[in-house]
């Protein structure tokens, strides 16, 4: 048995002792001390397993078919990283490293207070959902070693991996599912409380620690749905920058769950049930992602096929979706007499413009949440039945629901949530009814404009209906959050806190964001054209390409090449951009790879892709014809701009979070010997 699967069985064993010291608590004679030492020694097989398969993958052991398909001798330091998470197993023992790290800090923060029933259940759930964590990496065995003869050289990282981005991408994904670990254990351990129980008395180290990684979390998936997007806009063949491909949506969703649970949070004070179930289904919903991308049950640019680990983790996810729902189901039951303020009649409470605010966005929010999760869960759970009943028949009978149905979920959010940016904030630009007069007239000269797009077939200023309907609407969103934070800026109006201004930015930058979706997604200029070299060709009014130069090298055969296409892009009669599409022939992957070029201003890019290339003549000189797919994005700078906008604005919060986290460890000791009666204040959100 090899050294790794030592590591991760010991990881597991060590990991489900600890789980049973705790279990059994007082009655065992100094128990704290020995879960403490459970699970320091759990944390670290965990990581020896990685730091051994990095050891593997550096030492180009060739023996292991994991080494073997993830790297080869002349790949570079950052590749030879990438591999580490890149494949199907690697990323498994990577997520649980992670996960063993959270607990043990974890345990760290919380020593002392074991016998504190919301500690001691939380610490039990998080070490058994490492564990679980563990077998499903166990399952993928990533220690296998060859039963073949053993290669010289691997086959490397696949093409359109080995990049940059595959770097970056993956790993702030997974440690932001892995953070979400925390408040998932710390609220469900608390609904197997009563609501009194649960909320008197809070430990100020646990509530730290679980709202830092709650909004680690989030800048976490925040940045990595972002480079994803951006990697997949420069990757032909991944639908731009988003497709509503079920991986992609997959790993929205936890996003979306945590960005919930925040404006829930002011909204849903006395209902913590439903308020900290968005946290405990952010968790589900990760599992989830990770099982829609290895169970190969849905077609998707970034799955694996299916195999054993596509069951093992279906059972972690059924399991967790079970135990999760009972819980909240129950505890929600049981708490509804404690207070009728806790009604869900209460959340339509208008009084206050900021909660109303709030709450319309959290509408939109769960709008796109629900509509993702529908149109993801609905034909995995088909195609399971498929692969279940009719196996043969799987490839050929697989469904999937039409992008339309994500796009019309988006769409409809989009209203509520632009809507809510005019009152997000308390300033003197504008009363309250002035700006209800303003969103009235703005949807209205939006609705005009959507249906005469709409009857006449004219682009005004897209081609989709929805889109036109909510340009005017956002574009003033932007134009009110910029005059009214000016305002604030050059004394004009009463100075915000630092929540307040994030919250500001935070709208911002999702107004922003959603107005470059709808301006560029439409597209209203897109051409496929074939072009000869110093063949020019009108893109849109007064926008031509010109392809200056075709060079292409084949290599051992005609499926071994490289292209080179020299672009230019010409406006005015000017050349105002000159770049390189790339076209590269992989025989080994059997694929090839795009790298497009981008011309990129403020408000537009001049999308430019080499989709395929013929031979015009062969001989005495070869001539070749390449077809160009090109497109006019407007306004696509805004996609990067505001998810930018929206990252930054947490980051200060981030940074006040981990002010009270220092805090409160540092009196820790103090608030461990007050008396029993002593109500302990922590610091609010």
């Amino acid at each position: 048995m090899d050294l790794g699967t030592i590591l991760l069985l010991t990881a597991v064993a060590i990991g489900v002792l600890d789980a049973i010291v705790l279990l059994l608590g007082p009655r065992l004679r100094r128990y704290e001390t020995y879960s403490f030492i459970t699970s320091t020694t759990s944390f670290l097989a965990a990581l020896g397993a990685v730091v051994w398969l990095g050891v593997l993958v550096f030492t180009n052991q060739f023996q292991y078919d994991y080494v073997n398909e993830t790297t080869k001798i002349s790949a570079d330091f950052l590749l030879k990283l990438s591999a580490l998470w890149a494949g199907q197993s690697g990323s498994l023992v990577f997520w649980t490293a992670l996960s063993f790290g959270l607990y043990f800090a974890f345990r760290l923060i919380t020593r002392g207070y074991e016998d504190d029933k919301l500690v001691s259940r939380a610490a039990i759930i998080m070490v058994l959902e490492s564990a679980l964590i563990a077998v499903n990496a166990l399952v993928a065995d990533p220690f296998r070693v060859t039963t073949d003869i053993v290669r010289t050289d691997g086959y490397g990282l696949n093409p359109m991996l080995s990049t940059i981005w595959n770097v970056l991408h993956p790993p702030i994904i997974f440690i932001g599912y892995a953070l979400i670990l925390v408040p998932f254990a710390v609220k469900l351990a608390g609904f197997t409380m009563k609501s009194v129980e649960r909320n008197r008395d809070k430990i100020p180290v646990v509530e730290s620690f679980t709202r830092l990684t709650t909004a680690f979390s989030w800048i976490m998936l925040s940045a990595g749905i972002f480079i994803g997007g951006y990697w997949a806009y420069i990757v032909l063949g991944w639908g731009g920058y988003w497709a509503w491909d079920p991986v992609e949506t997959t790993s929205l969703i936890p996003w979306l769950l945590l960005t919930a649970f925040y404006h829930a949070k002011p909204t849903l004070k006395k209902n913590d049930v439903l308020r900290d179930s968005f946290l405990v289904m952010g968790y589900i919903t990760v599992v989830f992602a990770t099982w829609v991308t290895r169970s190969g049950v849905l077609t998707s640019v970034h799955g694996f096929g299916i195999s054993l680990v596509s069951w093992t983790m279906l059972i972690t996810l059924l399991a967790n979706l079970i135990i999760s729902v009972s819980f909240a189901l129950y505890s929600g039951y049981r708490d509804m007499e404690d207070d009728q303020e806790s009604s869900f009649l209460s959340f339509f409470n208008i009084k206050d413009v900021r909660l109303f605010s709030i709450k319309m966005s959290l509408v939109g929010i769960v709008i796109v949440a629900a509509t993702s999760s529908i149109g993801v869960a609905l034909p995995a759970t088909y195609n399971l039945g498929i692969a279940i009943f009719n196996p043969a028949n799987l490839e050929d009978g697989m469904v999937g629901i039409d992008i339309e149905f994500f796009r019309i979920g988006f769409y409809a959010a989009a209203v509520f949530l632009i809507a809510a940016a005019f009152y997000c904030m308390r300033t003197s630009f504008l009363s309250i009814k002035k700006r209800g007069f303003v969103i009235v007239s703005l949807f209205g000269v939006g609705g005009v404009i959507a249906v005469v797009s709409l009857m006449t077939g004219i682009p005004l200023p897209t081609n989709y209906w929805a889109a036109n309907f909510l340009i005017p609407i956002g574009a003033g969103a932007i134009i009110f959050l910029v005059i009214a934070f000016a305002r604030i800026m050059l004394g004009k109006s009463e100075v915000l806190s630092t929540r307040q201004v994030g919250r500001m930015m935070l709208h911002l930058g999702l107004v922003i964001l959603l107005f470059g979706v709808f301006m560029s997604e439409n597209v209203v200029y897109e051409d496929n054209s074939g072009y000869l070299e110093n063949g020019v060709n009108e893109i849109a009014p007064g926008i031509f390409v010109r392809v200056s130069d075709i060079n292409l090298h084949h290599w051992n055969h005609d499926r071994d090449f490289n292209m080179i296409v020299t672009i230019e892009v010409i406006e005015n009669n000017q050349i105002i951009g000159i770049g390189y599409a790339n076209v590269q022939g992989h025989p080994g992957w059997g694929m090839i790879t795009h790298q497009v070029y981008l011309h990129t201003t403020v408000l537009r890019d001049v999308f430019i892709a080499v989709t395929g290339f013929t031979t015009v003549t062969p001989i005495p000189q070869p001539v070749y014809q390449v077809t160009i797919q090109s497109k006019i994005l407007p306004f696509v700078s805004f996609v990067w701009l505001g998810p930018f906008l929206m990252i930054s604005a947490i980051i200060p919060m981030l940074a006040l979070e981990i002010g009270f986290l220092r805090k409160s460890l540092a009196k820790k000791d103090e608030h461990l010997y007050e008396p029993e009666e002593t109500i302990v204040e922590t610091a609010e959100n």
